[in-house]
């Protein structure tokens, strides 16, 4: 009997059916993420397969078994330069390739030893987070490439659910690169479709997520998918059905409070 695959295979499906619905002279347009062309998107993508497996299997203290891997992040930025320079079937097959090997390991390596902690660049984290990031990013930059497809393509059903509370626990981590870090601010969450009330709190170079509803010097409210894509900074409230209240300039601000992919 075939076994359903998991959801990060799933994601990573989603995401090369996204890839290759983009027509052979899309691969140089720009896509939802700023500045970025179709190239550049996959290249980021197919090098950060890269870099996570090479970091589980350093944090497993396995060897490399030969496979062609990042050893550091000036490493993976030079093999980004090169990548968005091939043509689009030589980057359309790395993808595939990458991405596949990738849900493998990290399959693999959570049923091995799935108290791993990996060290991500934006610091240390265990295989379950490992899993949700990559899973995330498939997501978020599947969705990028649809400028360049012509077409939306709808996001897999199960995905807003988990995917708006794991983005906004993840605000916590993404602070750590704020050139905001320091400063003071409220924001406050409310999905309108669903069960969902968060506050996330800024002070001291920390942030803190906290469930449920508060005061805050900015509240945004609306369908959770319009929140996700609000938050992952693809696009603004009104493009995507989201009421803001309070400040509208510290709103607009929100993704140089949380960096995010």
């Amino acid at each position: 009997m075939e076994t359903q695959p998991s959801k990060l295979g799933q994601a990573a499906s989603w995401y090369l059916q996204a890839v290759d619905a983009v027509p052979a002279d899309g691969w140089r347009k720009g896509t939802l993420c700023e500045a970025w062309t179709v190239s550049n998107v996959v290249a980021h993508v197919v090098t950060g397969d890269q870099l996570f497996r090479a970091r589980i299997f350093d944090a497993m203290g396995k060897d490399r078994s030969g496979q062609d891997l990042p050893v550091d992040m000036a490493d993976r930025m030079r093999r980004f330069d090169e990548y968005s320079t091939w043509e689009p079937a030589k980057l359309k097959a790395a993808a595939r390739k990458e991405s596949q090997t990738t849900v493998a390991a990290i399959a693999e390596a959570l049923e091995q030893a799935p108290q791993t902690i990996v060290d991500v660049p934006f610091g240390k984290v265990p295989l379950p987070v490992v899993r949700g990031l990559r899973l995330n990013e498939y997501i978020i930059h599947g969705h990028d490439l649809t400028p360049a497809i012509g077409r939306s393509i709808p996001t897999p059903d199960w995905f807003i659910d988990r995917g708006l509370g794991e983005s906004i626990t993840l605000t916590t981590r993404l602070h750590q690169r704020s050139p905001r870090k320091g400063e003071s601010a409220t924001f406050h969450i409310h999905r309108t479709d669903g069960e969902g009330e968060w506050m996330l709190r800024a002070e001291g170079g920390q942030a803190l997520v906290e469930t449920g509803h508060a005061k805050a010097d900015v509240a945004m409210r609306g369908p959770a998918e319009g929140l996700y894509w609000v938050i992952m900074g693809r696009g603004k409230p009104d493009e995507h059905g989201v009421e803001v209240h309070g400040d509208p300039a510290l709103a607009a601000a929100f993704k140089e409070w949380f960096p995010g992919p």
